[in-house]
């Protein structure tokens, strides 16, 4: 049987999903949880790789097992078997060929600023004291629609023979102190999201030239002048599939 779950984590005391040894990651706890429901080792994929720190609200991750359970009992039993700060939010039966990675046709993900300092958000967003122009981010999230190489936001060693990406939503909302980045895309490059959220507010804040972002943009190459967000602000909220 494949089993979809659509899970949701606390990123803050992982090293990541993926597997690591001798570290805690999302994904060696719910392979773990696996292990003890069912007696066997089990992998499991995830729709994306978040890095230390991210967190998830509608992480989509996929395994195999010899077994014929109803999904409400794969979904109570594995979360008795999860640490706290991992949740199944949904279990559902699939076909033996889905991969939640492969499968996917796009991914929605948001990142939370806070333009000061808080002891309780920290956690959960970029705490900074820095000013800038929130007109500006707002110009420069529509200057990334699109069909773009995203190869100046994405980690250099990362970075694969095509790093095109379709933008389909990319916009910020404001609450308060509160501001929120949302972009959707068919695929996302590693480090792409917090790059893209780094630069804008560089350029925001008055260190970098509009200019200078609309080159990142239109002629890719890993640079300097790109700055990365710190992870605790971005959420991988939902993957879609057809």
């Amino acid at each position: 049987m494949n089993y979809k779950c659509v899970i949701e984590y606390d990123g803050t005391d992982f090293c990541g999903w993926q597997f690591q040894p001798n570290v805690r990651t999302v994904q060696g706890e719910f392979e773990k949880a696996i292990r003890k429901m069912t007696r066997s080792k089990i992998g499991v994929t995830a729709a994306g790789r978040t890095d230390s720190g991210v967190h998830a609200a509608g992480q989509v991750v996929n395994f195999q097992i010899d077994r014929d359970w109803a999904p409400v009992i794969v979904l109570k039993g594995l979360n008795s078997h999860l640490p706290d700060d991992i949740l199944i939010k949904s279990v559902v039966v699939v076909p033996g060929d889905f991969n939640s990675r492969f499968d996917a046709v796009s991914r929605k993900y948001r990142y939370r600023l806070y333009n000061g300092r808080s002891a309780v958000k920290r956690n959960h967003f970029w705490c900074t004291d820095t000013s800038f122009e929130y007109s500006v981010v707002r110009l420069l999230s529509r200057k990334i629609m699109g069909n773009h190489d995203f190869a100046s936001f994405c980690v250099q060693k990362s970075q694969k023979e095509s790093n095109d990406c379709k933008v389909t939503k990319s916009c910020w909302t404001k609450h308060g102190k509160e501001y929120t980045f949302t972009i959707v895309a068919n695929r996302f490059l590693h480090g792409m999201v917090r790059s893209l959220v780094g630069t804008m507010v560089k350029v925001a804040a008055g260190q970098l030239s509009e200019r200078e972002f609309g080159e990142l943009v239109s002629s890719p190459k890993r640079s300097s002048k790109v700055t990365t967000a710190p992870p605790q602000g971005l959420t991988l909220v939902k993957v879609d599939y057809k």
